[in-house]
This record gives structure tokens, sequence and C-alpha cells, in this order.
């Protein structure tokens, strides 16, 4: 080896190669925004201003029950059974603490109660289903599935998303409502 082989320079493209991994993170956040925006443009709007009226559904087990707790936070969740995106994002949902946030979970678009059945067996839920209707699909103007809104302990429209929503994700809506 000679003399100038063994001493290492040091690069000058070090501190520059984290630059461009943060332009690249940037425009990945950028990229991912844009489609959550343009995802979420014909739902209900999350502004403060539409409130939800209570309202009872009937449950998987057939009891009557509020649509929205009173006391907290609500995030409502609108999936379908024939979902494959439902069925990768439904398990997040226990990842949200039920002390801060009360989870709503509500059928639409199935065809038989033994399809939502089916459903909750596969993913073991434990939580409460509700049957949804044509009627409050329009209300909520769910274009898709899965579909989200967190909604205040006054029935106001705080949060909405639509799609897969990471276990990260919904802890962020839970902890800042957003």
């Amino acid at each position: 080896m000679t003399k100038n082989m063994s001493k290492q320079t040091p690069s000058k493209r070090g501190p520059r190669k984290y630059w461009v991994y943060l332009r690249d993170a940037l425009i990945g956040i950028v990229i991912i925004s844009a489609i959550m925006y343009w995802q979420s443009k014909d739902m209900l709007s999350a502004d403060g201003s539409v409130h939800i009226a209570q309202q009872n559904l009937v449950s998987l087990n057939g009891e009557v029950l509020p649509l929205l707790a009173q006391d907290k936070a609500n995030l409502v969740y609108f999936f379908a059974p024939w979902c494959s995106i439902c069925a990768l994002s439904i398990g997040n949902l226990s990842y949200l603490d039920p002390s801060k946030v009360n989870v709503v979970i509500v059928a639409l678009d199935y065809s038989n109660k033994e399809a939502v059945e089916t459903f909750v067996n596969e993913h073991k839920l434990n939580s409460q289903v509700l049957m949804g209707h044509d009627a409050l699909k329009s209300q909520f103007q769910i274009q898709g599935y899965p579909s989200y809104y967190l909604v205040d302990e006054n029935g106001i429209i705080t949060s909405r998303s639509f799609g897969y929503s990471t276990a990260v994700g919904l802890k962020l809506r839970e902890v800042f409502g957003a």
C-alpha cells in the first residue's frame, strides 16, 4: 500500500446526502397528502360546520344502540364486508384508547347479515358492529371503503379520511383530533 492510499479522504457528499433524503421525504409527504385530500374531497366537511344528529342503529346482536357516545369523541368507521382494504385496516382500530375515543364500527353495502357476521368472525372483532343502511350512507356521503369520521362529543365532525389508515394515523387522530 502506498502512503496516500492508507489515508481515507472524507467524502464531500456526506452532509449533502442527508439533504437529498430530507427532500425525498418531503416530496413523499406532499404526494401522500395530495392523494389523501383528493380521496376525501367529496366527504362531509371537517371544518367544524357539520353537526351529526344523534340516531339509533341496530347492532349485529339485534340491540338498538346510539350511533355516537355523548361523553367523548367518536371515530365512526364505515366498512363493507367485501372490501379488501377494510379487511387490512380494521385491526388498526384496536390501537385506539377506549377511554379517549369511542370506536363505532358501521357495516354498509352488505348483501345480508351473514356476510357481516362472517367478516366480524374472520377478523375477531370484539367491538359492537352496527348495521347501517342506504340513508346513513347518503347522510355521511360515503363514496368508498373504509371511510372514517372523527366526531367530537358535541356531534361536530373534526376529521375525515378515506382508505387505509395505519395504527399511527389513527392514533394521531385520537390525540390531535385531526
